[in-house]
């Protein structure tokens, strides 16, 4: 645990971070620990209603992406959107 007024050992700060399976369970959790170290955090699922309550847990520093990770271009345009 960091003490107020020194900075953590561990920051994310400037950095981006995608979760495939984001959107619940050890996915959410992991996005929420990036999220919690700075990171802006992008997540993916395939299901949309599922995604979007992730990403009200997440805040506004999060961006979600439709996709079935089966779909190679699918994944690689996520990916693409995350970057921007």
């Amino acid at each position: 645990m960091t003490r107020p007024g020194t900075r953590s050992a561990f920051s994310l700060d400037g950095r981006v971070a995608f979760v495939t399976g984001g959107n619940g369970g050890i996915g959410l959790a992991v996005a929420r620990g990036l999220a919690q170290a700075g990171a802006e955090v992008a997540i993916s699922g395939r299901d949309e209603d599922k995604l979007s309550r992730a990403l009200d847990v997440l805040g506004p520093r999060s961006r979600g992406f439709v996709v079935d990770v089966a779909d190679e271009d699918a994944v690689v345009d996520a990916i693409d959107g995350a970057e921007e």
